[in-house]
């Protein structure tokens, strides 16, 4: 029911915010890699802090995405 009403007002919030293992897929690394990456180990991913769970948005990911692409082309010139 809340992700409805969430959905009906517009804000998309419940579509934007992934699982670790959504984000592992997306990523094409363990589910375990995301979580370590998300609390404690660089490269740092941004998370949504839930209590016992973590969640992810979708824009974060993204943007993660793009400065570890960037990262790895820096590396290249050298």
């Amino acid at each position: 029911m809340f992700k409805e009403e969430v959905n009906r007002e517009g804000s998309g919030l419940a579509e934007d915010l992934l699982t670790p293992a959504q984000v592992a897929k997306r990523l094409q690394v363990s589910p375990r890699w995301v979580r370590d990456h998300a609390t404690r180990r660089a490269p740092r991913i941004p998370a949504v802090d839930l209590g016992a769970r973590l969640r992810f948005r979708r824009a974060d990911i993204e943007e993660f995405i793009k400065s570890q692409t960037g990262l790895s082309k820096k590396l290249e010139r050298r």
